[in-house]
């Protein structure tokens, strides 16, 4: 068993068997390749005299939004991990892209058999452990309001073989993964944000629904309809050798294939960044959440003042216009009156009860005695004390 370390020479990346012919080494990615994949990582092995080559790379996941309210989600947020965005591809064809990117030529598909990698043979514990963390994302979804659930999930081996020529010297490749995905659905109305891997999705995205009922494909990839589809693999495995080293190449390959483990202390340091990543998003969400909250009672309180705004000012047009509704009238009713007096020779004039009497034009000024009866009068007005024999009170025209 040897150890594989990065290009440092300083850091274990993983242990795996192969022969004393062959040269060793590793590369460490730091860089986030995804939201469950903290960094990347790759092992090699060469045997230079039989040009042999073997390589291991390590996890690496991504993420298609496929309905609208996720892509929207996607383009707003911007704790998203854009290298991480890519549409999915049939499990095969991911496996020969990745075989002719190492191989650096076109293949052509020979067979294809189960991987014997210890990925594929703890497929149980590996799937829940896959499991466990998507689980995390869904809860945390349906704690925030947002209804989640997971579709058609998979992670299964599988090792290809292919043909392929290069430098005009026949080769043989063997290219194998731990293919591993899930679906994610969500029902939900589009002002919620989701957290975990919907935090993805999060931001306020106004009030449209987006509702799911499940997948109803059983092939992975093709639920329908589906929010998210997150697919990669947790390793893949490649092997380039001359067709004349066919034998001894896979030989060597499998073995490499089936002890190959990642070193444990690399590993932990992979988990605990994944967790912290995980609560980050949490963090995000809520916060997100909150905003939207705040800007939701802010919208409300500015609609409530808005309907006040327009009730009021509703109220003062309808004042206004009865207000000059009542005024023109009492001008047309003045007008009316004046006229009528006019034809009928008479004045208006309001005794000291409010009451309204008529006295003829020819009346210079009126009066009312104590018992309620008017006197018009022609001329220049009694003096005071004849009106105070007379117990008269003089009335207004009006």
């Amino acid at each position: 068993m040897k150890t594989f370390f990065d290009q440092t020479g300083s850091m274990a990346l993983a242990h795996a068997e192969v022969p004393d012919t062959y040269e060793t080494g590793g590369e460490l990615n730091r860089n986030q390749q995804s939201a469950a994949v903290p960094f990347t990582f790759n092992i090699h092995a060469v045997n230079r005299e039989k040009r042999i080559g073997m390589f291991i790379l390590s996890e690496e996941m991504f993420c298609e939004p496929r309905s609208q309210l996720a892509k929207l989600g996607v383009n707003n947020d911007p704790a998203v991990i854009r290298s991480s965005l890519r549409p999915f591809i049939e499990p095969g064809d991911y496996l020969l892209e990745t075989a002719q990117q190492i191989f650096g030529a076109p293949l052509t598909p020979v067979a294809q058999t189960d991987l014997p990698s210890r990925n594929t043979q703890n497929k149980e514990a590996n799937y829940q452990k896959m499991m466990d963390l998507v689980n995390i994302y869904v809860s945390f979804d349906n704690q925030m309001g947002t209804p989640t659930k997971v579709g058609n999930t998979i992670y299964n081996g599988v090792l290809a073989k292919y043909a392929g020529n290069k430098n005009g010297t026949d080769c043989v490749v063997m290219a194998g993964m731990d293919y591993k995905g899930y679906e994610y659905y969500t029902n939900m109305n589009m002002g919620s944000l989701m957290g975990g891997l919907g935090g993805m999705l999060g931001g306020m995205l106004g009030g449209m629904q987006q509702q799911n009922q499940g997948a109803r494909d059983p092939r992975f990839g093709h639920g329908d309809p589906c929010d998210m589809v997150y697919w990669g693999s947790e390793a893949r495995y490649v092997l380039v050798a001359p067709a004349e080293f066919e034998a001894e190449a896979a030989n060597d390959f499998v073995k490499f294939i089936a002890s190959y483990q990642p070193d444990p202390a690399l590993m932990q340091q992979f988990d605990q960044l994944v967790m912290q990543s995980v609560q980050q998003n949490q963090q995000y969400s809520m916060q997100m959440q909150g905003m939207a909250q705040q800007s939701m009672m802010r919208t409300q309180q500015m609609q409530q003042q808005t309907a006040q705004m327009i009730s009021q000012n509703s109220r003062d047009i309808s004042a206004g216009i009865m207000d000059s509704w009542d005024k023109k009238m009492a001008s047309q009713t003045r007008m009316s009156n004046n006229y009528s007096e006019a034809v009928r020779g008479v004045n208006t004039y309001q005794t000291t009860t409010g009451q309204n009497v008529e006295v003829s034009v020819a009346a210079d000024h009126a009066y009312e005695n104590q018992y309620g009866d008017v006197y018009g009068v022609s001329g220049p007005a009694p003096d005071d004390d004849i009106l105070s024999k007379l117990n008269w009170t003089e009335i207004k025209q009006k």
